[in-house]
């Protein structure tokens, strides 16, 4: 139930106005609620300026001011706080005609200096926007209402005139500039105004904005007449507000808003109808002659990502291609693209409990002839070791570490690695010192350097310290977030591509390892129908100019590089 609503309901606590006042407080009748307390409202209506926007000349209303009960100091506007505020028109015989309401966060904005003069609580502001009944005089007051209280409201704090013209001025805001990120809007008026003019810039539906929504009077937004869009405003509206301070009057004129678009110069989709098909459509992309043959083509589970982050690196070391199956047989459309490959060894990634023998016979029936190996071990950690040595063979002085406990990091690292010819290798990261294995593997392969792809929650402080203890160069590549990691690790190279994957999901985004290899570039992730500013950064930063899309319109929204998040 709303706060007018409820206010509207509670019609019955009118029939108490003739309890005991003790004092000049009403008090409330005995069978009121214990927690009611009297009201001692008060407040004011500081300024009403005359506001238009951009193409429609009715003129509107904007309302500034204060309230607040001395007698329940807390702050407004939250729901543990149901106090609001009507704006209203007085009329003849005390009627009165709502203008506009101010609830939540209309009656939330920061007034410390009146928390300070009366020892309330600090949002005790509030900002309104309504059309002008009329042109001419109009008077608007205001009243405070709280259902803590009892009476639940009074009336008549404060009233303001305002004197709405009859016409909009002739004079109007012009915003010119590019609309993609990082260019510089200005904004000048058609012609003077005659009065003392003031700028500012603000935006629409943005989270975090650098750019606060120009009408919001107690944190209005940069000032001046040029303003550089940044990264956070990309897909949001962008606007100047002109205030014109005139003999009576404050005139608020808005410009045309502008959406500001992501720094990408061209883009494309890589994509089908499943993770498998999707696989297949990267194969094709990578390697669109199929008269070439490919050295070889690695298979692994579409089910699960861990085998397919090892071979993805490996299979871009050796010229050849990465396909997904499930586990209970080779699909179709893969079997079909590797007869047009017509690969001269495949290799099957992972034991029978992520790819099943029925996969291994499927491929040995294919109509070619071809050598077809299982590589397997204890763990998905023994697999990679196994699979990085196959492909990169006996001397691997430089890797990427990643945890095979989770996708987002690994998946930007198989993306960097095939781009940068690198091996990715998993460990356990959750572990508090490198286990045996690995450490024996690096050992035996002469790693000099490693970089660790993500933060310490994803490979642990003691990891990297036994490294460092083992005489192995450590740089890590890490972020606050999944999202932050991958441009984190854009911005170690630069590339004309970059490739945006959905971090909340796996299946597409194993593919793009294949893409990177024969197209270098980063992998970034997304949110599936927006991408972060972090992500936005990391193209930036890697200087990419052409975004490839990887995955459907089911897992990557046709806008997803279109609004940022």
């Amino acid at each position: 139930m709303s706060f007018r609503t409820r206010l509207v309901s509670i019609v019955g606590l009118a029939a108490v106005a003739a309890a005991v006042t003790v004092a000049g407080v009403v008090a409330p009748p005995a069978s009121a609620d214990d927690t009611l307390h009297p009201l001692a409202a008060i407040g004011s209506i500081e300024s009403i300026a005359v506001e238009y926007t951009d193409g429609d000349d009715r003129p509107g209303l904007h309302i500034v001011g204060w309230a607040g009960d001395l007698n329940q100091p807390g702050s407004n506007g939250d729901a543990s706080e149901p106090v609001g505020l009507e704006l209203y028109l007085p009329g003849a015989g005390g009627s009165k005609t709502t203008l506009a309401w101010a609830e939540n966060w209309l009656f939330d904005y920061p007034r410390p200096d009146i928390a300070a003069r009366y020892g309330l609580g600090p949002n005790q502001g509030f900002e309104v926007h309504a059309l002008a009944p009329q042109t001419g005089p109009v008077t608007v007051c205001l009243r405070l209402y709280s259902f803590y209280t009892y009476p639940e409201s009074t009336s008549g704090l404060s009233c303001a005139t305002v004197n709405v013209p009859a016409a909009r001025p002739a004079y109007h805001p012009v915003l010119t500039g590019a609309a993609r990120v990082g260019s510089t809007l200005s904004v000048a008026l058609s012609s003077p105004s005659g009065g003392s003019d003031s700028y500012s810039w603000g935006s629409y539906q943005t989270v975090g904005t650098s750019a606060p929504n120009p009408h919001n009077w107690w944190n209005p937004g940069p000032a001046g007449t040029s303003f550089t869009t940044t990264l956070d405003l990309i897909g949001h509206s962008v606007h100047a507000l002109v205030r014109t301070v005139l003999p009576g009057i404050v005139i608020e004129q808005s410009s045309a808003d502008l959406q500001v678009t992501a720094p990408i110069l061209s883009s494309e989709r890589v994509a089908s109808t499943d993770r498998y098909a999707t696989s297949v459509a990267a194969s094709q992309k990578a390697h669109p002659d199929g008269s070439a043959a490919v050295p070889v083509a690695y298979i692994a589970s579409g089910g699960d990502f861990p085998d397919a982050l090892s071979a993805g690196a490996a299979a871009a070391k050796l010229h050849g291609t990465l396909l997904l199956t499930p586990p209970s047989g080779l699909d179709t459309r893969v079997a079909a693209e590797l007869v047009r490959l017509h690969p001269a060894r495949i290799v099957v990634v992972g034991g029978t409990m992520a790819l099943s023998d029925q996969v291994v016979t499927d491929l040995r029936a294919l109509p070619f002839a071809t050598t077809v190996d299982r590589i397997s071990g204890a763990d998905r950690y023994a697999v990679s070791r196994q699979v990085v040595a196959d492909a990169f063979g006996a001397s691997i002085p430089d890797l990427y570490l990643v945890t095979g406990a989770a996708f987002p990091d690994a998946l930007a690292a198989a993306a960097a690695a095939a781009s940068t010819g690198r091996a990715v290798l998993l460990t356990d990261g959750r572990a508090g010192a490198l286990d045996p294995g690995t450490a024996t593997a690096l050992q035996n392969w002469g790693t000099t350097h490693v970089t660790i792809v993500g933060g310490p929650a994803s490979v642990s402080t003691g990891i990297e310290s036994s490294l460092g203890g083992a005489g192995i160069a450590v740089t890590r590549a890490a972020g606050a977030d999944r999202f932050g990691t991958a441009a984190a690790l854009a911005r170690t190279f630069v590339s004309h591509t970059a490739y945006f994957v959905n971090g909340l999901m796996f299946p597409d985004a194993l593919s793009t390892a294949v893409l990177a290899a024969s197209q270098p570039g980063p992998l970034l992730l997304t949110l599936g129908y927006c991408a972060p500013t972090a992500s936005f950064s990391g193209f930036v930063d890697s200087h990419a100019t052409h975004a490839v899309i990887v995955g459907g319109p089911a897992v990557q929204d046709y806008q997803v590089l279109d609004y940022g998040c």
